[in-house]
């Protein structure tokens, strides 16, 4: 892989990791459509943790308050959320891995997602507090993002606002839930990343810092797109990107 396909996957994943349009569909498609080669997990691996540094850098306070004031309430609540996608990643990885060479399911996917999305449409904010069933059914959400195409931040968010959830409340949780699994998934690849090569670092470190910065900025842009009740507008996106690539498979 050289520099031009580096920073192109990096910028790929820094923005969709964030915006609800699914950061793993979109590197998918990019390697089968354009031929691109197999990501080496020290690259994957760096990426995350520039994806990870973006949502530690923006929720700062959060955390700190966290742990600081020992909210052990919202502590449970991360954890509640957690425990499905442990569950089904564990049971379903295989099925999992496979779906990332398949067109035709990423494009069904993106589908599903967008349909999810414009579903928020007409959602009435009404709570600012989350209660453990809305972290459960959050939390379901996330697991079923797993597979490509499915956007974890769409359908983590989309279950929030559907809960009626005020929008800053699931962003906020949405994007505190992604910790433990983007942390959790970069742990689990460290072994495997102390025997890369020596260009993989590189290009990984490279691909690391462009996914840090512009997840900060996709970040920002997606709160305030929430705020402006503007949210469900990225379904359109995804319906023209899935019809273009059932019509292609098709």
């Amino acid at each position: 892989m050289n520099i031009l396909q580096t920073i192109i996957l990096a910028i790929t994943q820094g923005v969709t990791e964030f915006l609800p349009i699914s950061s793993s569909g979109h590197l998918a498609v990019l390697q089968i459509l354009w031929n691109l080669p197999k990501t080496s997990i020290a690259f994957n691996t760096l990426l995350h943790f520039g994806t990870l540094g973006a949502i530690l850098a923006v929720f700062s306070q959060e955390i700190k308050e966290i742990f600081h004031n020992r909210n052990w309430q919202l502590i449970k609540l991360i954890i509640i959320g957690t425990i499905p996608a442990v569950i089904f990643g564990f049971f379903f990885q295989t099925k999992i891995e496979s779906s990332f060479f398949s067109l035709k399911f990423i494009g069904l996917s993106f589908l599903i997602t967008a349909l999810f999305l414009l579903s928020t449409k007409y959602s009435k904010a009404q709570k600012d507090t989350i209660s453990w069933l809305d972290a459960l059914i959050i939390g379901i959400a996330q697991a079923a993002a797993l597979f490509p195409g499915i956007s974890r931040s769409g359908f983590t968010i989309s279950a929030g606002l559907l809960r009626k959830l005020k929008p800053e409340i699931a962003y906020r949780f949405s994007f505190l839930l992604a910790l433990p699994i983007i942390l959790g998934a970069v742990i689990l690849q460290l072994p495997a990343l102390l025997q890369q090569g020596e260009n993989s670092y590189l290009l990984g470190g490279i691909g690391m810092l462009i996914s840090f910065f512009i997840g900060i900025m996709s970040l920002k842009i997606l709160e305030k797109i929430l705020k402006r009740g503007k949210y469900f507008w990225f379904s359109l996106y995804l319906i023209i990107l899935s019809m273009v690539i059932l019509i292609e498979v098709c």
